[in-house]
């Protein structure tokens, strides 16, 4: 199989994107169950999901493919060509005990490289835990009786039935059907005879003679085709041919009806003659909870063979992982911490650990997640296995693997080993993950607000100030609402642009207006009841890039376009940072209404901004034209609020 094309589409659209926008941006993923659906779980598949990382490639028939889907820029296809993922990856030990909400694996690296992975780990991880974890829970409701993988014919697929066999083998099964298994992970391999068996011959005690002289040390004889307890007396006759030749019938097999009632049936009479050492194996649609209520029963089964409902994992066929970003870096700065707050999908930000604490029975006690670099107490579960792209250990072979799962699986509380027992393992956050969380859905809030823009235009003391070359009559009126939006903006973290009239001595536009704003004067200036200190101008001759856009846009609290004409869009790079934000509204207030506000007006109606007129923070040269274009823009969707009715609106959303 063309292993690198096991991807969603979308990973690949996305990685185009950071290709083109951030590529040189690194990031931290976490592997991690989201929902407790199960009390606990057995954490599998990191082995083979560490050497698909090693060989993840594309070949050139995957280049061909994707290029043939019109979707992708032969740039970011020539990346393809060389890629390989040089990052690094943490995981806990594999099998391991986790719960939901702690991460399994980390994955840092590059943007690009971290998201690529995806849906490859997410396959891998998913269905191993979800096999392995059944398994477990099948192991442990029968109480140290031999469990065996019947599930071969039942399993959705070949791939899934050796999945199936392997992983419950590791989670603690004796054994397994598939003989295919067998040979390639050197399970045991285990069988009896089916129905159609014992109706090929003419008579049970037939087809139960020629089996147990075929195979005299391994016979175990299946006693329900017909009469149970016909059966078992023919089992019986088979057991004491076999007992003159001085071995024992390795056991019986019920596969249907009251396994309890007809199990002890069999018990009694088997010892009776002498059989005490002849196992009963019971199989038939078996799961974790009939087990538990044979076992319960007092029936006198010593083995139990299922099938469907744990190779498939029927009751619940996948487990919940999600694979999600906490932390991102951009070229030449530290690592941002981030999460997700969409209602019941919240994720934990930054670069975390799991800290397993013990009791002094070795028991586990409780797990606390924390910052990775915190000096918690406990075990920590979180290990480097890759670095730089590259494997640091060897990979434990199956029954190593085996007998960790059977220590861990020892570890677990009492009440987590039964099932019918309400019980919830602790699982808590440190004090300084959960200060992080706090403060981060805090700022995310107020991240949220630059959908939200306030535009401010051409407020300078020329046009502004009584003592302005072109001071507009009456706009000292308005001095007292812009410096409420200013102080606003500030304190709720809304960016401010504004524009900012900037021409020279001999500017051609003195030919219609008197001189005015001319950079170096007073007049230029911004009034200071719209200036903040954090600001960033942006001149007309520099052009800036769409990604130096969008930082300009997240560390200022104002950016100020100088514009040589009424409009601000006359400056190169105002259309770049709208778009950068994508702001979902815009109030426009300042100076001039017929003038250089009816263009910032006309310029974000055309370009598809929503726009709102801070009605008591603009000013008009005309009132009778001020009239025309309010009545004009009403009837074009654009909204009329005040200064009062800003904030309000501000507030409620943030």
């Amino acid at each position: 199989m063309n292993k690198a094309l096991l991807i969603d589409l979308y990973e690949l659209t996305m990685a185009q994107v950071y290709f083109k926008y951030k590529p040189s941006a690194a990031a931290t993923f976490d592997l991690f169950i989201r929902s407790p659906r199960r009390p606990f779980y057995v954490a599998c598949g990191i082995g083979e999901a560490i050497t698909s990382i090693e060989t993840f490639r594309f070949t050139k028939e995957d280049i061909d493919y994707l290029r043939e889907l019109t979707l992708f820029e032969d740039e970011f296809l020539e990346y393809l060509k060389d890629f390989s993922f040089q990052g690094t990856v943490w995981a806990v030990e594999e099998p391991e005990i986790v719960f939901s909400g702690e991460p399994i694996m980390r994955i840092s690296g590059n943007l690009i490289e971290a998201q690529l992975l995806e849906s490859m780990l997410l396959n891998k991880i998913n269905f191993a835990t979800t096999l392995a974890t059944k398994a477990a829970r099948v192991v442990l409701a029968a109480g140290g009786r031999s469990v065996y993988d019947f599930s071969l014919r039942r399993t959705q697929g070949q791939e899934a039935s050796l999945a199936a066999a392997k992983y419950s083998y590791i989670a603690g099964a004796q054994g397994t059907s598939n003989v295919l298994a067998g040979f390639l992970y050197k399970i045991p391999v285990v069988g009896t005879m089916a129905h159609s068996f014992v109706m090929s011959f003419e008579r049970e005690i037939e087809s139960f003679m020629k089996f147990v002289q075929t195979f005299p040390t391994k016979s175990v004889l299946l006693v329900d085709t017909y009469d149970t307890k016909k059966g078992v007396q023919s089992a019986i006759r088979a057991a004491k041919f076999l007992k003159k030749e001085g071995v024992e019938l390795l056991g019986v097999r019920l596969d249907s009806g009251d396994l309890a009632e007809d199990a002890k049936y069999a018990r009694n009479i088997l010892d009776q003659e002498g059989l005490i050492d002849t196992d009963i194996l019971v199989s038939g649609n078996l799961d974790e909870y009939k087990i538990s209520a044979l076992i319960e029963s007092k029936a006198p089964i010593d083995s139990f063979g299922v099938g469907t409902n744990m190779g498939c994992s029927a009751d619940l066929p996948y487990t919940d992982v999600i694979y999600k970003l906490a932390e991102i870096q951009e070229k030449g700065k530290d690592f941002i911490p981030v999460m997700k707050l969409s209602e019941s999908k919240c994720t934990l930000p930054s670069c975390k650990q799991v800290f397993r604490v013990y009791g002094a029975d070795n028991i586990m006690k409780k797990d606390i997640i924390g910052l990775d670099a915190e000096p918690l107490t406990g075990k920590r579960l979180l290990k480097k296995v890759m670095e730089c792209g590259t494997r640091l250990h060897k990979a434990k072979d199956i029954q190593e693997q085996r007998k960790i799962c059977a220590q861990k699986l020892y570890q677990l509380p009492e009440s987590l080993r039964h099932d019918g027992v309400e019980s919830h393992y602790p699982v808590g956050l440190s004090e300084r993950l959960s200060a992080l969380t706090v403060k981060l859905t805090q700022q995310i809030a107020q991240r949220i607000s630059r959908k939200v823009v306030f535009m401010d235009i051409d407020t300078q003391y020329d046009f502004v100030h009584k003592t302005g070359s072109l001071s507009v009559s009456g706009a000292g009126a308005i001095v007292t609402n812009l410096k409420k939006l200013t102080n606003f903006a500030k304190q709720h973290n809304i960016l401010i642009i504004s524009s900012q009239d900037t021409h020279t001595k001999n500017d051609p536009e003195f030919k219609d207006f008197a001189v005015h704003c001319v950079a170096g004067t007073r007049g230029h200036k911004k009034i200071k009841e719209t200036t903040l200190k954090l600001s960033k101008i942006m001149p007309l001759k520099k052009t800036y890039s769409v990604q130096e856009l969008a930082d300009i846009a997240s560390r200022y609290f104002q950016v100020i376009f100088e514009k040589s004409t009424l409009s601000i869009f006359s400056n190169p790079n105002i259309l770049g940072l709208l778009e950068s934000i994508f702001p979902d509204k815009i109030y426009v207030y300042g100076v001039v209404t017929e003038h250089s506000i009816k263009d910032t007006i006309e310029g974000l109606m055309k370009e598809g901004f929503s726009v709102a007129i801070v009605e008591d923070a603009v000013k008009e040269i005309s009132s009778r034209e001020k009239e025309k274009l309010f009545s004009l823009w009403k009837k074009k969707g654009i909204e009329f609020i005040t200064a009062q009715e800003v904030f309000k609106r501000c507030v409620s959303a943030a």
